[in-house]
């Protein structure tokens, strides 16, 4: 895994696929965005949207930055999470981790972190539906922000009854087999309002 920078071709990605740009907009808000390494609630070094950094070598692939905004040593990343392991797991705010020396990442490489696995999660639907590339995007909006929160396995083998609506473009009913446990109401609504958005703009406004 090499350090990530923004791809030269994000821009016409974001053109040719701007649901990508909405559902890393609309994950950065749901998930929020920490630049520096905490600790998850299960005690994982974690950074920046929910990003698992499982060893040091992890954190050595990222491109931190120091309080003047050079790239950080790879002593000073390996030092910090170090640190950062050995305080209590994540039943403090992620600001309780942080040191004034703390590296972090700048936005633009957790954009391009997040773009990756938002382009891995899309081809991953793409194979899992045939149609999906000529499904509305509020539908790729509420299936991505599922895939991203669930994982693979937990989407396409925990949603059996919603899999079967999506394969049948079925929005309307979609939208009653969304709900999750754990993200936030406000978060579950939302996707609820993007597979009936989805009905809504198909022809006749069937779901």
């Amino acid at each position: 895994m090499g350090v990530y920078q923004l791809p030269s071709s994000r821009s016409a990605l974001g053109e040719r696929m701007p649901y990508l740009q909405d559902s890393l907009a609309n994950l950065e808000i749901f998930e929020g965005i920490v630049p520096w390494m905490y600790l998850d609630t299960k005690g994982f070094v974690t950074v920046a949207v929910g990003e698992l950094l499982a060893t040091p070598a992890s954190a050595l692939a990222l491109a931190f930055v120091d309080a003047n905004n050079q790239p950080s040593s790879p002593d000073a990343i390996q030092a910090e999470y170090s640190r950062v392991s050995a305080l209590p797991p994540g039943k403090y705010p992620a600001a309780f981790y942080r040191s004034p020396a703390s590296p972090t990442l700048p936005h633009p490489a957790i954009d391009a972190l997040l773009l990756r696995h938002l382009t891995f999660f899309d081809a991953q639907l793409s194979q899992r539906f045939a149609n999906y590339p000529a499904f509305p995007d509020p539908a790729k909006l509420s299936l991505l922000d599922m895939i991203y929160n669930l994982g693979v396995t937990g989407l396409f083998k925990g949603y059996p009854t919603l899999m079967s609506y999506v394969q049948n473009r079925n929005w309307t009913g979609a939208a009653t087999q969304c709900h999750r446990n754990g993200p936030s109401p406000q978060r579950n609504d939302w996707t609820r309002q993007q597979f009936l958005a989805a009905a809504a703009s198909a022809p006749g406004n069937a779901g």
